[in-house]
């Protein structure tokens, strides 16, 4: 006859009420879910990095708190408003703290930005966006950001400089000329942003109408540029002296990064595009803050 087996205090492993709890992740952890969720474009993605990266030094080397092992849990509202507090001005008077100021309403975006995922995803339900919000907006001073201080003749001076500027004998050197005045014709005309133009390919592009599309651009909407005939043309010439094929050439990028014929490569940066009209502008003696 069987023994009959001794009962036990022991609980089946496979009992969830009497699974051990797990420990929440760390600050650190929760920052890498964060940004491997988000959905920005690059240049944006970098601004949040940047504000993030100063809000756990923040609590590094002020509230003695290390990201790589505190639990996301232990982060609070008053933690966030010490973070604004070091970093907003008292007073917006200069343009340097104008420059702090935008500076600070970045890193502020993204933390709380941050904050708002934590509690979404239940990664930290506890904090409370809306207080959050209510007690840095009771901090911010007011503030409207100064237009920016372009001169439309600085503007037209940069214009005009590419248009009129003689032929360049290597190959390589005139394909810079050709791209860089299309560039800067399409940015004149359209006023799309930097981010923008690196983004496009051929087939945006419509020569015959006039019109560019821009899609999924900031905050995820699409538009419509037009540009003159003077931008077409200049495009035209450019992609004709890069070599781009009549077929098939519809997904090549419309401006590209490198400056090689027959090799359209991939499409330009954002940096570089910033550099070539820094350079425009050193060159020309233009002292307003001309960006694209």
């Amino acid at each position: 006859m069987p023994l009959k087996q001794p009962l036990t205090d022991t609980v089946p492993e496979h009992d969830p009420e009497h699974l051990p709890i797990a420990e929440p992740m760390s600050i650190e952890a929760a920052v890498e879910i964060f940004f491997g969720d988000l959905r920005l474009a690059p240049r944006s993605r970098r601004t949040y990095r940047q504000g993030i990266s100063k809000f756990t030094k923040h609590l590094e080397q002020h509230e003695g708190i290390d990201p790589a092992t505190t639990p996301i849990t232990d982060l609070t509202t008053d933690h966030v408003t010490s973070f604004a507090a070091t970093i907003v001005p008292s007073d917006i008077r200069t343009p340097e703290e104008v420059s702090r100021m935008r500076t600070a309403q970045n890193n502020l975006a993204a933390v709380r930005k941050f904050c708002a995922y934590i509690s979404a995803y239940d990664l930290h339900p506890q904090i409370s966006t809306d207080r959050l919000k209510v007690r840095i907006a009771a901090m911010m001073p007011r503030f409207t950001p100064p237009p920016p201080d372009v001169k439309l003749p600085d503007l037209v001076r940069i214009v005009q400089h590419v248009t009129t500027g003689p032929r360049e004998e290597k190959p390589h050197l005139e394909l810079r000329r050709l791209k860089v005045r299309a560039m800067i014709l399409f940015i004149f005309r359209t006023g799309v942003r930097v981010s923008e133009l690196c983004a496009l390919r051929r087939r945006d592009i419509d020569l015959d109408a006039g019109t560019a599309g821009i899609y999924r651009a900031k905050g995820g909407k699409s538009r419509t540029v037009h540009f003159d005939n003077e931008t077409a043309t200049a495009i035209v010439a450019y992609w004709g002296h890069r070599g781009d094929q009549l077929r098939g050439s519809g997904a090549l990028p419309a401006f590209s990064g490198r400056d090689k014929v027959g090799e359209p490569g991939n499409a330009i940066s954002p940096r570089t595009v910033e550099h070539i009209v820094a350079e425009l502008c050193k060159h020309l003696g233009i002292e307003s803050e001309v960006t694209p």
